[in-house]
């Protein structure tokens, strides 16, 4: 899969953080989680990509522990990461309705181009 764009990274870094609220998971549950969200698998690797980067920046804490004979690394959010999460929900309820707003823009735009390239093969 493509680089992701950077909003689209932003919100699977939302999602993350929502995910490991309650409770601390391993980074394979967390990509399956994503990947289900999304409806799309993330490329390779890319999760544990995005774990390091929010431990770096104090979101989320790591720590390994053995389950079922098998070495995991869990992730559980910090007050940092709770933080980043709560402070993001008046721009969330902003961009929401933008979100729609412009998927029917597009929707619109797509339907009106179409129907042009099917009159052009009449």
């Amino acid at each position: 899969m493509e680089k992701r764009e950077r909003i689209f990274k932003g919100v699977i870094t939302l999602l993350v953080l929502k995910s490991i609220w309650d409770g601390p998971k391993h980074g394979y549950l967390l990509e399956n989680e994503i990947n289900n969200k999304l409806g799309e698998k993330l490329s390779e690797g890319e999760i544990y990509s995005l774990m390091k980067h929010m431990e770096i920046r104090g979101f989320v804490r790591s720590f390994t522990m053995m389950e079922n004979s098998r070495m995991r690394r869990y992730y559980e959010i910090t007050e940092k990461g709770k933080s980043f999460l709560i402070k993001h929900k008046h721009a969330l309820e902003v961009v929401n309705p933008l979100i729609n707003e412009i998927l029917d823009f597009i929707n619109e735009k797509a339907d009106f181009l179409r129907g042009y390239q099917s009159n052009e093969n009449k």
